[in-house]
């Protein structure tokens, strides 16, 4: 999700797409994302549907003073029911020196490969169909510390899964990383996750990915173990490989799997996205996926995105 790399969707896709910021002034500027799709599904277990969606819209700020950064990121979702914009994030950073940081307020989680934002993604859909897993934002503080061999973080935050509340609540969030650059174009992370609960057993999570970039090529595998009490248990894994066919044109592959131990069973997905730009800013991603749900039959999904970034 939280990225170690700075990179746009025209980078994931190594097409001529651009997320550039709009300098309002030397302390402010703007950036942010229009997405839309055409989505339709064929389930053994509930049957056809199609829809058109206008599914997200954001507007991030970026602040910048010195030896502070902030951003505020405003977000539309489709399914909004006040149609609203709300707040995703809001966090402020302060650099410390040295390659330490010091980071409050609202901000995402560390782990996950595929991002939070469809500009990060490298395809339409996500990998893992039965469990969410990966953490979303959540409100504390955390302190980083990068170098070009590594990148550590620690988080002390409200909850890693539940809803926004407090620090001072006895209930809590912990979440830790160690990513690690050990040639150009690799990343190998680590990132472990508990919310401290109490009621019932506590949830934890282990984030393992790595990624390697050669070329046109990028290559990932993740896997993730959870346990989120009593028979709350279960796995998942990817590995993906996306190639840039041209400085317009690149096609992403993908196999995951989501074991889910509540309920015994698993989802197998099969994708393939191929995308392609139109001008610096706009983006056209088309997905198909093909999802093995064992007992419940299987889904197929057809996806045409649209992402328009500025």
């Amino acid at each position: 999700m939280n990225k170690l790399f700075k990179i746009s969707a025209a980078g994931l896709l190594f097409v001529a797409v651009s997320q550039a910021q709009i300098e309002i002034n030397e302390n402010l500027s703007l950036t942010g994302f229009f997405d839309m799709s055409i989505v339709h599904t064929d389930s053994d277990a509930g049957g056809d549907d199609t829809s058109y969606n206008f599914d997200q819209a954001e507007l991030d700020f970026l602040f910048s003073f010195e030896d502070v950064t902030g951003q505020v990121d405003l977000n539309y979702l489709g399914d909004n029911d006040t149609g609203d914009f709300s707040l995703e994030q809001a966090f402020i950073t302060y650099d410390l020196g040295e390659g330490s940081s010091v980071t409050a307020g609202k901000f995402l989680s560390f782990h996950g490969w595929e991002a939070a934002e469809p500009t990060g993604l490298w395809q339409y859909s996500y990998a893992y169909d039965l469990v969410a897993t990966i953490p979303g934002y959540f409100n504390g503080i955390s302190y980083g510390y990068d170098t070009d061999a590594m990148s550590l973080g620690f988080s002390l935050v409200d909850s890693i899964y539940g809803a926004d509340g407090s620090l001072s609540d006895s209930e809590y969030g912990i979440e830790a990383k160690a990513a690690f650059f050990p040639v150009e174009g690799a990343t190998i992370y680590l990132g472990y996750a508990i919310d401290n609960m109490d009621v019932g057993e506590d949830m934890t999570l282990v984030n393992l990915y790595a990624s390697y970039e050669v070329g046109n090529a990028t290559y990932a595998v993740e896997v993730n173990d959870y346990d989120f009490g009593g028979d709350a248990e279960g796995n998942q894994w990817l590995v993906m490989a996306n190639y840039g066919i041209n400085d317009n044109l690149g096609i992403t592959f993908r196999v995951s799997e989501d074991e889910d131990g509540t309920i015994n069973e698993s989802a197998t997905k099969y994708t393939i996205s191929p995308g392609w730009s139109v001008g610096e800013n706009l983006l056209m991603l088309m997905e198909v996926s093909s999802t093995d749900f064992g007992s419940e039959g299987d889904d197929l999904s057809i996806a045409f995105e649209t992402l328009f970034t500025f």
